[in-house]
Order: C-alpha cells, then structure tokens, then sequence
C-alpha cells in the first residue's frame, strides 16, 4: 500500500514559474517530487518540520540507505514532517539565482529557510562546497554564529561528521553515530526547548547533554604541543569528549518497507535491506570498522520479511543485503535460499555485496543465480599476502582464485576487482602481485568460460582517515602514485578485456586533506566556494586550480594533512570517541610495521583484546531460527493455456511530462509489478517485462492516449487492470483502457500510422511568441488572428495539410499531425522552436491522440 499523506496537493509550491524553473534544467525530474510511497504531510498541521539534506544531486542522494531510514522513522511521528532535500546540479542552480527562487523541498516545495531543522547527511569530504551552496541558496548563513533566533537549526551526521573540524564553523550540531534514536532525541529536546521559549545559545547547550552530540561553538581551536593541527578544547561546561550512539538492539531496529520509488534512475535502483550493522574485522585502512563499531546482526526473520515487503512496496526487480561484510552475517546461506524461493517466483534477483572471498559458495552462487546474475565483486585491496597482513586483510591467493572460478562456473562473464595503491609497506613486488593476480583471474576465466571473461579492475590511493590504525600515516606522494598506476596500465595493456578505472589523484588528496583537516580549513573551502567549486568528487566538475588558488590565497598549507604525525600529537578528532580506544589504534599500527595479522572480533575474546569501551563489545553469539512463511501473490486474473497480447492506454501529464522516457519505462513496470499483473519476461541473462511502446516523446510534452503492448500468462478483465494497475501508479499517470488482441494483430509499432498534437496557446510564453505574429488591436477575434498567422507561418515549414486550426470547447487550438514514419519533414519541436521563437517547444505540446491502420 502507498503510504502518502496528502495534507496538501501536488500543487503545493506548483506554480508557472516553478515549471519555468524545470524547463530550463537538464533533468527536471530530480525536482518535482510525487514519487512512489512519497510521504507529504501538509506542513501546517505538524510543529516540527525537518529537511533531509543530501548534499548531492538525486540520484546519488535517493540510493543512501540512511536517509530512507530516517525519512521513515520522523514521519511516523506525530506532529513532524520530514522532506528531502538535494544539492541542485549547477544549471538548476543558476535558474533558481537568476529568478531570485530559494531552494526548495520536494515534497511540499518549502523554502529551506522556512523549516525547523536542516540535517545534512555527510558521506564524502568532497561534497563540501554542496553544503555552501544548498545555504546560500536558502538565504541561510553558512557560518552558525552569524545565525539568529529565526533560522533553523543547522545539523549534521553521518561517516564525514566523525572528523568535524574542517566545517565546524558551518553547524549549530553534529549527530554521531546511529541516527535512529539520536535523532529523535533531538526533535524532542528542540519541541521542549522552543516551548520554553529558550534562546539560541541555551539550546545549543542543551543540544551538547544529549549523548552523541558535538557542538561546535561550545568549543575554541587551538594549537597544542606536538601537534601540526588546531584541536578543539571544550568551554562553557561542554563535555571533554563526546562518545558516538549505537543502537543496541539492531536486530530489531526500525527499517521501513515502503521506501520511496525514484522516478529518475539512481545509482543503486534496487530495495537495500540492511542485513548486518559493523563488521568483525579489523582492516587497518578502514575507517567504516571503528564509526559502526560494535558489529551487530538483524535478526534473519525479520530481515527476509522486510524484504520481501520492500521488494512488493516498491516493484523493484532487485534486492540487495546491505553490509560491511555480508559473509560475516551467521545465517546467510540460509536466509539467502529461503528469499530466493520466493524472490524467483516474482523474478526479483537479489546482490550479495561486499561478500569476502571466502564466503563464496557454490550454494551461495546458485542460489543468487535462479533470476539473474548480479554484480560479482572481489576486494584483494593488495597485490600479496604480506602487505594483506600489513592491511590486516585476511585474505589469500588461493582464497580470490577460488571464488573467481565458483563465479565463471556460475556463468558470470564480468569480475570486479578492487585494489589500492599507496598502502603502508608497498613495495614494488606488491604492484607486479596485483598484475600476476589480475592475469590469473582471467587465465582461469578463459579455461572455463572458453573465451577472456570481463575484468573492472578498480584501483584507488590509500589515504589515511581518522579513527583508524593509520591515522598517523602519511599519503604518498601524488608523484610516485602516478607511477605506480602508469605501471599497473603498463603490465596489462595486452590484456584487452580488462579496464582499468581509478580516481583523479588530484581529487584523493584533496579528499585526504579534509579527511584529518582542522578548522583552518574552512576559510579555505569558502574561498573555492566563492570562486566556483562545485561538486568536488565528480570527475568532470572537480577545478585544481580553483582549489589550489585558494589555500595560496588563504595562507594554508596542505602538506601537514597528508604527512605523517607523532603517535603521542593531539588529533583534531581526538575528542570523538567510536567506542575504540586509541591505544588499541597505536598498537595496531605496532602490528602492522610488524607485519602482524590481528584476528576478528568474532575470533578473539574480547578480555584478550580490551581494545574497545565495555558498552561497545560486539555479539558473538548468534542462536535465531531461521524460517519464512511462503506468501503467495494475488496475481490478476486467471491462468491461459496460451500466451495473452494486450494494448492498454494511459495518460502522461503533470508532473510526469518531467521523465525521460528511460524512467518512465521503469515507473511503468514497477508499477506493474507493485499491481500482480503477469507479464511474460524476456530471455538472458538479464530478463525483463516483454513491454513494447510508442516513440518516445520529448521530455517534457504531454500524452492523452499513449500506449503499451505486454504478453501475459494470465487472462485478465479490462476492469480488473485498471484498478489495479491505477492503485499503483504514482501522480500523473493513469491507464485508460485494455484491448486484448489477436494472435495475428499488428504489433504497436506496425500499427500505429500517425500522431496528433496540439500547441497550448494559453500559457504565457506561447502567447508572447504570438504577439510576434500579430500586433494585438484587442478582443477575441485579435486572439484568434493570432493563431491562424501562428498555424499560416508553420504551414511554411511543415507539410501544410498537417498544420490545423481546431475547436475544442470553445478554444482554438493549433493542431499537427505527424507521420509515424516521420518522412522528411522536420521535427515537430524544431519547426515550432525555429518559426515561433519558443524556448522548450515539447513543454507545450501534448500528443493527444494516435491514428492506428487497424481502426
């Protein structure tokens, strides 16, 4: 069931500028909003309104299993909305400063200015400039003691929040830790405190009692003895350190079902289900290992159920088990069989990532491979086996091998496999080990398969991150991680079916730099804000010269992030406790120099490591019965002996004339899917709904009568359908009518002999254009002389018998009908673009019907 709550209506914040605003961006679509299980409560009913903030763009934004989390878990409370928000892409950007527009929610179009709490999710250190953007956008100041009682508060959490220096000056609040309960405890002292009428200030103060919770301005950066950093010193009464939240009972936190659908294709479309929380192993590269410290398992019934729930809310073809180390997870084989009996039925595949050579399995492999195959991924991370104990991987030649032959076996034709340079130790024996590795993967490949299978060769710079064993550690020199990549391209260039895929070095040391950065740096990353850096980790956006212009111009020098740092300096993070004790980090690094291999938590008795806080120690002992109830879908209608071709009919309009017609392809199967309607699936290895359409229209023109062939195995009433399939579609777009066919009935694209459009004359930037036709003189016969010299001058351009005037209720209207063989009269928008001068021509068109040789 779709949980929207319509306090208001699409229209809310819905205007002719706001669609002005969307014709003129790329994609349109990250914009509007409405999606599937969206939840839009009308904001004047609830006193505490929160925006979620992704500070990038949707598609990167909507994959984040955290903030589906807690998009959840705030709306189920009563009396608070919560509402997205992404950083706009650059052209939206310039449209929303040049009309003078703020940045806006999704759901209900809200100027940020006008929430209560802005929390910003912060993933990666080169998302920055994002947040100076997404507040300036909102009239926000960027610095929080330039804030007043008026504006909201300003919060962050998230992996990048655990070395908050570098943009303390930016936040009223950082969140660390699991968001679950945090969070909620944070709604409810801001309801309490603004009750009380309490100031600024003595919220903040109060905001730093709660557990997990760091606030900046309640501390002063200062130089400290040995160390090359600014460290923070807590003042007015603020706690000397603050210790990260962990829920403690995961194996049955909140996890919602009804996760919102994207409309615009995300990086990871699939329903994600968090699977384990943490991991056992104690990777010394890793910086994930000490922020979700302890390693905490989701009880398996309660997993298989939510994804199953998740998979039916959505209509997703695939599933995911989230984790650090999904092989780590005690009842994996087990849950995994039982998912895919029921998962295979719906053809619903379900991914595996992040699993550890050694759990690969030939039960594991076919049981993932009874819909279709998924990614396949191996993480080596070093070329041998003495630098892997270096890293503390554990993980040997053998171990990669034997998981790359059960994935041919299986049929997987591409491997991904992970690397990094620049580790501590490396040496060039480690280098010509992760050629010697890569070229025995696919020898192996190539005797199975009978042919070189694919290779994603993956190679990313080591760069070290607070809170782990190599905090103290240098990054190597952007020079010689050069060559060691040149290398690497050198040795393989023969190998033809491998590529190789890297991170702009440039862009890692950037990363690294505000990975172990202090407050200095904020001045810095204002001044490349200012000059125009944006979107810093994508590759096509990221400027060096923007940045290195700044830290010259702000008198700030980058080689003391990336260099080493005595073991007894005093950290810019020291004050943020994970919960691992920074002895235990010092003696791991002892370790390493060592070339010693630490076992897992899972292997070592916690009164032998002592390396973490008595309230973190992890389970370790894993006793649920793992069992599923077999759910059988209400397919519609009932069985046919022989295949079934339908024709149905459905209009695109409002706020769906924004998808690409990729997108609403994939709108239109999940909702499908979310309705029981069988449709018969292709073959391959990647199968999909047998659908077949209409040319695709502009993206941002309208359809009345568009339609869609499928073959089915079912026998299903016209009625039946469109209730179903109308349930499960989100807003804009509703079927109209099935027709089943003959056998021998023309297929959609054979059948279909022409096309009629229409040009909306009423909206304002077409009437402009008209005035160019005709000087007005005033009352309707005017108007109509508009249009008829509107329709005289395309008739110049088009075939003249296709340019029309008609009537319809009592409007004119200038009408077109176009081929569906298209001959060689020019694109409809063109002409209409080139004669009337109108900018976005498909937004003010709409295909209102269809001529079919069979009628």
């Amino acid at each position: 069931m779709r949980r929207t709550t319509k306090g208001g209506s699409r229209g809310a914040g819905w205007s002719e500028e706001f669609e002005r605003l969307l014709r003129r961006v790329e994609k349109p679509g990250r914009y509007i909003g409405g999606e599937w299980n969206e939840i839009r409560k009308d904001p004047d009913a609830v006193d505490v309104k929160v925006g979620l903030v992704f500070p990038d763009v949707y598609e990167i934004g909507m994959s984040h299993l955290g903030q589906k989390i807690l998009y959840g878990l705030l709306n189920a409370q009563d009396g608070v909305a919560a509402e997205r928000v992404f950083a706009p892409w650059p052209d939206m950007e310039r449209e929303l400063r040049a009309s003078n527009t703020p940045l806006f929610t999704l759901e209900n179009k809200i100027p940020l200015s006008r929430l209560d709490i802005l929390g910003f999710s912060l993933l990666y250190e080169l998302n920055a400039t994002n947040i100076l953007t997404i507040l300036d956008l909102s009239g926000i100041p960027a610095s929080a003691a330039e804030r007043s009682e008026n504006h909201p508060l300003i919060v962050a959490g998230g992996p990048a929040a655990f070395n908050p220096e570098p943009l303390a000056d930016l936040f009223d609040v950082f969140v660390l830790g699991d968001g679950e309960e945090a969070v909620l405890d944070l709604v409810d002292l801001f309801r309490s405190l603004r009750r009380e009428g309490a100031s600024r200030r003595d919220r903040l103060r109060a905001f730093a009692r709660l557990p997990g919770m760091y606030v900046p301005m309640l501390y002063r950066a200062v130089r400290s003895g040995r160390s090359p950093f600014l460290v923070p010193r807590p003042e007015d009464g603020a706690p000397a350190r603050v210790t990260k939240r962990a829920v403690r009972d995961f194996s049955r936190s909140f996890f919602p079902s009804d996760i919102i659908v994207p409309d615009v294709q995300a990086v990871f479309d699939r329903v994600a289900v968090e699977a384990s929380r943490g991991c056992p192993h104690r990777c010394r590269f890793c910086q994930a290992t000490s922020l979700y410290f302890p390693f905490r398992v989701k009880d398996p019934n309660r997993l298989m159920e939510a994804t199953l729930d998740s998979v039916r809310s959505t209509g997703f073809q695939d599933a995911s088990l989230s984790s650090l180390s999904i092989g780590d997870y005690p009842y994996l084989e087990p849950t995994v069989r039982l998912l895919m009996n029921e998962l295979s039925r719906e053809d619903v595949s379900l991914s595996l990532p992040s699993l550890r050579p050694q759990c690969v399995t030939s039960a594991l492999a076919e049981s993932i491979l009874r819909v279709r195959k998924t990614g396949f991924t191996l993480v080596p991370e070093a070329g041998t086996e003495r630098l892997r104990r270096v890293i503390n991987k554990d993980l040997n030649d053998d171990d990669v091998r034997r998981a790359a032959e059960i994935a041919f076996t299986g049929g997987w034709r591409l491997l991904k496999l992970y690397f990094m340079i620049g580790l501590p130790g490396e040496r060039d024996e480690d280098l010509e080990g992760i050629v010697r590795l890569v070229k025995d993967v696919l020898a192996r490949g190539e005797r199975i398969l009978g042919f070189p299978p694919y290779v994603n060769l993956r190679v990313s710079s080591f760069i070290p991150k607070p809170h782990t064993p190599f905090q103290w550690l240098a990054m190597e020199e952007i020079r010689t991680l050069r060559e060691k990549r040149a290398f690497l391209v050198r040795e393989l260039r023969t190998c033809r079916s491998v590529n190789i895929k890297a991170h702009r070095l440039e862009q890692s040391v950037l990363e690294a730099v505000f990975s172990r950065g202090d407050r200095s740096l904020v001045r810095v990353l204002r001044t490349a804000w200012r000059d125009g850096a944006r979107f810093d980790g994508w590759k096509d956006s990221a400027n060096d010269d923007i940045w290195n212009a700044a830290f010259e111009k702000e008198g700030v020098d980058r080689k003391p992030y990336l260099g080493a740092v005595d073991l007894e300096a005093d950290l810019p993070w020291d004050h943020i406790a994970t919960g691992l004790r920074k002895e235990h980090l010092a003696e791991e690094l002892r370790r390493a120099l060592r070339e010693e291999a630490t076992p897992s938590c899972l292997e070592t008795a916690c009164g032998a490591c002592r390396g973490c806080a008595p309230e973190f120690r992890p389970e370790k002992s894993f006793k649920a019965r793992v069992s599923l109830e077999s759910r059988t879908p209400e397919t519609a209608g009932e069985p046919s002996p022989e295949p079934v071709r339908y024709r149905a009919f459905y209009g695109k309009s409002g706020r769906a004339r924004y998808l690409a017609h990729n997108d609403l392809i994939n709108v239109l199967r999940r909702s499908f899917r979310r309705a029981d309607l069988s449709v018969l699936r292709s073959g391959g290895f990647h199968p999909q709904m047998r659908m077949s359409f209409l040319p695709a229209m502009p993206l941002g023109m309208a359809g009345l009568t568009e339609a869609l062939e499928f073959k089915s195995d079912r026998l299903v009433e016209e009625s039946e359908f469109l209730d179903r399939v109308n349930r499960s579609l989100p807003e804009g777009i509703r079927f109209t009518g099935l027709k089943r066919l003959a056998a021998d009935a023309l297929v959609l694209s054979r059948d279909t002999a022409a096309f009629v459009y229409v040009l909306d004359v009423s909206s304002s930037d077409v009437r402009r254009a008209l005035e160019a036709i005709v000087a007005p003189e005033g009352g309707g016969e005017d108007e109509e002389r508009k249009i008829r010299s509107a329709a005289e001058a395309l008739r110049r351009v088009l075939p003249p018998e296709t340019v029309t005037v008609t009537e319809s209720w009592g409007e004119k209207k200038i009408s077109f009908r176009v081929e569906a063989d298209g001959g060689k009269a020019p694109r409809l928008q063109d002409a209409i673009a080139d004669v009337l001068g109108i900018k976005g021509a498909p937004f003010f068109l709409t295909r209102e019907s269809v001529i079919y040789h069979s009628n």
